[in-house]
C-alpha cells in the first residue's frame, strides 16, 4: 500500500525510518505516485534505467518507473531504493501558500535554468533586431545622400546657368 506523506522524504534519517516501517528496510522507498504525490512504500526494489525515476503506480499497485524530463536525470542504471541517487529522483516538501500548504518539488534548479534560457535568448533576438535596424538606417541614410549628390547641377550646368544670370 502506498502511505502519502506530508513532509519530505526521510533523507537525512533514511536507515532509522526504513527499519520503523517496513519488515525489510531494504524494501523502504519514498517516493511519488503518478499523481505526483509523495509516499513511502514496501516493495522489492525493481532497476531503473538511466534518465527514468522510480514511481509508485497506485492502480496497479507496483513500482514502476517514468521519464525523467529534468537536466540532472540519473546517467545510469540503479536500484530503485538507491537513496544516495543525488538527482532529481529525489522529492522534498516545499510550502508555497497558506492556501496549498505543501507542493511536491524535484530538488533540481530545471526550472530557474529554463528562465534564465528564455532571457538570453529575448536578448540575442533584441540586439540582433536593433543591428539590423541600425545597418537598414544607415544604408537608408547612404542611398539618400547618394540621390541628394546626384540631383545637385554638374559643372556645365553651373556654368550655362551663371553665363544667363
Amino acid at each position: 500500500m502506498f502511505n502519502i506523506i506530508k513532509e519530505s522524504c526521510p533523507y537525512q534519517n533514511w536507515t532509522y525510518v526504513a527499519r520503523e516501517r517496513c519488515p525489510n528496510p531494504d524494501h523502504f522507498h519514498c517516493l511519488i505516485d503518478e499523481y505526483g504525490r509523495i509516499g513511502w512504500v514496501c516493495r522489492e526494489p525493481i532497476w531503473v534505467e538511466k534518465d527514468r525515476c522510480p514511481v509508485f503506480n497506485v492502480v496497479a499497485k507496483k513500482l514502476d518507473t517514468s521519464s525523467c524530463s529534468q537536466i540532472r536525470c540519473p546517467p545510469y542504471h540503479y536500484r530503485s531504493n538507491n537513496v544516495d541517487v543525488e538527482y532529481v529522483c529525489r522529492y522534498i516538501m516545499e510550502r508555497e501558500s497558506s492556501t496549498t500548504p505543501f507542493t511536491t518539488k524535484a530538488t533540481d534548479t530545471n526550472s530557474i535554468l529554463v528562465a534564465v534560457i528564455v532571457l538570453i535568448l529575448v536578448a540575442i533576438i533584441v540586439l540582433v533586431a536593433d543591428r539590423r535596424r541600425r545597418r537598414n538606417g544607415k544604408r537608408q541614410e547612404e542611398s539618400n545622400n547618394d540621390l541628394i549628390q546626384t540631383q545637385e547641377p554638374g559643372d556645365f550646368t553651373k556654368n550655362f546657368l551663371t553665363a544667363f544670370t
